[in-house]
């Protein structure tokens, strides 16, 4: 497919725009896994499944209770 030929600058910046404004989210997707991957220690994943995983293992209240 051949480029057309841009008539003024604004149109060539719009142009930009749009084409960066359509990868926008793909680009967030790719940026989450690669800084999952380099926040993430090897073999953890990198968020708990459910709330309850994040819990820790006794309550507060002292009881003991998981």
């Amino acid at each position: 497919m051949s480029k057309q030929a841009v008539a003024s600058p604004f149109q060539a910046l719009e142009t930009e725009a749009y084409h960066a404004f359509r990868e926008w989210p793909l680009w967030l997707v790719l940026r989450d896994r690669e800084l999952g991957a380099h926040l993430a220690p090897a073999g953890s994943p990198r968020h708990p499944s459910t709330p309850e995983d994040a819990r820790p293992a006794t309550q507060p209240d002292g009881k003991g209770k998981p």
